[in-house]
């Protein structure tokens, strides 16, 4: 780790958007654990499941933009601590639901609540750190907070075995609880200077930002960040990893947990490269090339062994974390009172390309399972088409500014 010393406000600071972070991506991962569970205990179908688990989701890109508004127009202090508030009622609401609606009004909540975790956690770290400091801490979150993520997959499943359900949501709606006092105690009041100073800038809004250039190429390459990770690691990969290469399911999991912690090593690798490169830009742009040049290569050769395949998935999975500097590229192509609006919409289009990437994803198998291709060439057709996408979001941005010119 880096010489460089924070004094114990930063330190705290850190833990608690690794809390933050954290606790996001345990409501994201645990979908997978308890969905079986809730199958069997209301007789649900699969596609009411689905939209059980889907309405957290939808939820939060709905709520999007009004907190945006909110964490530009109040700060993080207030918004953060309310919403993750609303994550700790609707998490106890879910722990002691014995009706579907009250399982969906758990969900929803859980997602309202959500909504504004990752725009205030930008906000967060560009008011306790430098400039330069930003995407370090930044990847430094996504380490420590990726611990989330794993708990609520095989551990989540290990406790649920052993102890009753409402005893382990209750318990995680009350570290929510918890966190939110946290948050409210540790995190600076007010919003950024320049709006408490001057009014009239703090009414500049969304529109303003779409109509700068620079912000636009960086939103663009933000539709392929999470999506190209989830299509694989969330839905596709684990269908791939049985049908093409022959996996078990049980070996196929094992898989899908590497390549989970796998974007948890890069968080930290790609925020010392953010700290240590000279460019920024070049950082980003060198990953999204390797990245859609993996998954070029996965569709263009035939007959790869499942060692090869594997390989060339987890390299991809590995160099998708390029939205760590390109986070704190945005951070300084933007005003810090835009700063709110800004994360919002990068995390609103990041995460509304989720749902769009799965289902054409899905659309393309099909398309070519009906024009007779085989299994593998279904998946190879597929992931070549991921690629060249995730190629021409990246020739978008790269004709931005580099991110040091704005210093």
């Amino acid at each position: 780790m880096p010489s460089h010393r924070y004094n114990s406000h930063q330190i705290i600071v850190l833990l608690v958007c690794v809390g933050i972070f954290a606790l996001g991506q345990f409501h994201r991962a645990s979908g997978g654990v308890f969905t079986p569970i809730l199958m069997d205990r209301f007789a649900l179908s699969a596609a009411t499941i689905g939209g059980l688990v889907s309405a957290m989701f939808f939820a939060t890109i709905l709520a999007q933009v009004p907190f945006g508004v909110a964490l530009d127009k109040k700060g993080p202090r207030p918004v953060l601590s309310l919403c993750i508030l609303i994550i700790a009622v609707g998490t106890a609401i879910f722990a002691f639901a014995d009706r579907f609606d009250a399982m969906l009004l758990s969900r929803v909540l859980i997602g309202i609540g959500s909504a504004a975790m990752g725009a205030a956690t930008h906000l967060i770290i560009a008011r306790n750190f430098t400039g330069s400091d930003f995407g370090y801490i930044s990847g430094l979150v996504v380490t420590l907070g990726g611990i989330g993520g794993l708990i609520g997959t095989y551990p989540l499943a290990f406790v649920l075995e052993r102890v009753s359900w409402s005893v382990v949501f209750a318990t995680v709606a009350a570290a929510t609880l918890l966190l939110s006092v946290v948050v409210f105690r540790s995190v600076r009041p007010g919003a950024p200077e320049t709006v408490e100073s001057d009014p009239d800038v703090g009414k500049q809004g969304f529109l303003t930002l779409l109509s700068r250039p620079e912000f636009l190429r960086i939103l663009v390459l933000g539709a392929v960040t999470y999506a190209p990770i989830t299509t694989i690691t969330g839905l596709w990969g684990g269908p791939y990893l049985q049908d093409v290469t022959g996996l078990s399911a049980e070996q196929a999991g094992a898989v899908l947990l590497l390549f989970f912690s796998a974007t948890i090593v890069a968080g930290y690798v790609f925020g010392l490269l953010d700290r240590r490169a000279k460019s920024r830009k070049r950082i980003v742009l060198v990953a999204v090339g390797l990245s859609g040049f993996m998954l070029i290569l996965l569709a263009g050769l035939n007959g790869l062994s499942a060692q090869t395949s594997i390989a060339l998935l987890l390299a991809m999975v590995f160099l998708q974390q390029f939205y760590v500097p390109l986070g704190a590229h945005m951070r300084r192509a933007v005003p810090d009172h835009m700063l709110g609006r800004a994360s919002t919409l990068l995390s609103l289009v990041s995460v509304a390309a989720i749902p769009a990437m799965q289902l054409g994803f899905g659309g393309v198998l099909d398309l070519a399972a009906s024009m007779g291709f085989g299994i593998e060439a279904q998946y190879r057709l597929a992931f070549g088409l991921m690629g060249i996408l995730i190629l021409l979001c990246g020739s978008v941005y790269a004709f931005s500014q580099d991110a040091d010119d704005f210093e």
